[in-house]
């Protein structure tokens, strides 16, 4: 193994590693950057090269040639609360792979004291908000109209002039309340999400929606209770609901987390799910196949929300474009995932 220059102080540039492979400096650079015009054998052994040389690449110098920071805004909504773990970590994952070369600046807006504050360290090559609230829009405006590419996320915005992609929350819910209500149930609950999210008011909707259209099925309003999308505040709802004198049979919780935290408060009262009551939640979160019963749960493609709001800003940035006079809105599907929380009460 060749011993790392860097280990005794000396640089290691691209030069370097060209004069010891013995090819060009384009081809190294083609090598590094995983381009389809270099050769697999000769890819791997300059890429085998860089990292027993200890080869960094020089961002700083980058920037000077192309004009870029190399540095992306990553804003959510909240970070103290509402956003929960799986989502959170879910989208980073994604936005870190696709945006490998870049630096990621990852914020709450609930954390930023003002707008101006989104430039304090200078202006980011392009924005990917991750929102979940109408109060995210004057910060979005902001970010646009300093000239910055904007790809907003996850929440549909009225802000324009900005590429919008969106789950489509409300039909995901409306066909598993439909599900359920084939399955026999006619009495609903719902523990709500975190206020003023805009998830939380569409899921909801769907919800109602789908009873109303039923002309059979019903929910008190005495069984709506708020939550914030963490698991503490779907184990309080649900013992709000289970400490009512009658219990709906099956209850949406509007995301995984919460419905984990109303199967803890099922178990607590003494109920079985499905057989006393029935749970559904939403995302489809890793855990929820692992839950004891399985979790039914509508599919919302974090991941590919995720890859197509950062394929569409890297053109955006590529072509140093900033959307002007069009709003692109794109529409995800979600998916019913069946499995064992909801009891068929028709047998």
């Amino acid at each position: 193994m060749v011993k790392a220059a860097n280990d005794d102080g000396v640089r290691v540039t691209i030069k370097t590693l060209a004069k010891l492979a013995g090819v060009s400096h384009t081809t190294i650079s083609r090598a590094l950057n995983n381009s389809p015009l270099v050769k697999p054998q000769t890819k791997k052994k300059i890429q085998r090269l860089a990292e027993e040389m200890g080869y960094v690449p020089d961002i700083n110098a980058k920037g000077l040639v192309t004009n870029k920071a190399f540095v992306v805004g990553i804003y959510f909504s909240r970070l103290k609360s509402g956003t929960s773990s799986n989502f959170l970590a879910e989208s980073i994952r994604q936005i870190k792979y696709a945006l490998a070369d870049y630096t990621l600046a990852i914020n709450g807006l609930d954390l930023v004291s003002n707008k101006l504050s989104l430039l304090a360290n200078g202006k980011p090559d392009g924005v990917l908000f991750i929102s979940q609230s109408v109060s995210d829009d004057p910060y979005i405006e902001f970010m646009r109209d300093n000239g910055i590419p904007v790809v907003v996320i996850n929440r549909r915005t009225s802000v324009t002039n900005v590429i919008n992609i969106v789950p489509d929350e409300y039909h995901g819910v409306y066909q598993a309340i439909q599900y359920a209500i084939r399955l026999g149930h006619q009495n609903f609950g719902l523990i709500k999400g975190a206020d003023n999210f805009a998830s939380t008011q569409i899921r909801e909707q769907g919800l109602r929606d789908a009873i109303k259209d039923s002309q059979t099925a019903s929910i008190r309003e005495s069984s709506i209770v708020q939550g914030d999308y963490s698991r503490k505040s779907g184990f309080h709802s649900m013992n709000k609901i289970l400490m009512q004198d009658e219990i709906p049979s099956l209850v949406f919780c509007s995301n995984d987390e919460m419905a984990m935290g109303a199967l803890k408060a099922c178990h607590k009262f003494g109920l079985k799910v499905p057989e006393d009551i029935s749970l559904i939640g939403f995302d489809n979160a890793d855990y929820a196949q692992f839950m004891i019963p399985g979790l039914t749960t509508i599919y919302k493609p974090v991941d590919e929300i995720a890859k197509r709001g950062v394929t569409e800003l890297k053109e955006l940035m590529s072509n140093d474009l900033v959307v002007k006079e069009r709003n692109d809105e794109e529409i995800v599907a979600t998916e019913l995932i069946i499995r064992d929380s909801v009891m068929d009460l028709r047998k």
